[in-house]
């Protein structure tokens, strides 16, 4: 687990992470992989798999919570990396574990 969190402090300390969706939204390009607490509010989901369909980049799902505690930012409920080799180490660490599911539409 901690690789991630480790990666996702790279992503902040870089200033290649974009918190909330209404930011995420306000990108124009540049995303490479969007992430979102299984804990997301409906109407904030819709975006992000709005977001996932426009950018054509995985959107990768937490456990309920567990987004938040990698950032250490518990009210954060998703975000967008946009550091491509980041982005990369992320969804290669996220296949190897459970707590990460990879959304491919309808109900996930």
């Amino acid at each position: 687990m901690n690789k991630i969190e480790t990666y996702l402090g790279f992503c902040i300390r870089a200033r290649k992470i974009i918190f909330g969706v209404e930011m995420i939204e306000r990108q124009k390009k540049g995303v490479k992989l969007l992430m979102a607490d299984g804990a997301i509010g409906k109407n904030s989901f819709k975006p992000a798999v709005q977001a996932h369909e426009k950018f054509g980049c995985p959107l990768i799902m937490t456990d309920g919570g567990l987004l938040g505690e990698l950032l250490h930012r518990p009210a954060v409920k998703a975000i967008a990396i946009t550091d491509e080799n980041l982005a990369a180490a992320i969804v290669a660490e996220a296949k190897n574990q459970s707590e990460f599911t990879f959304y491919s539409g309808g109900n996930n």
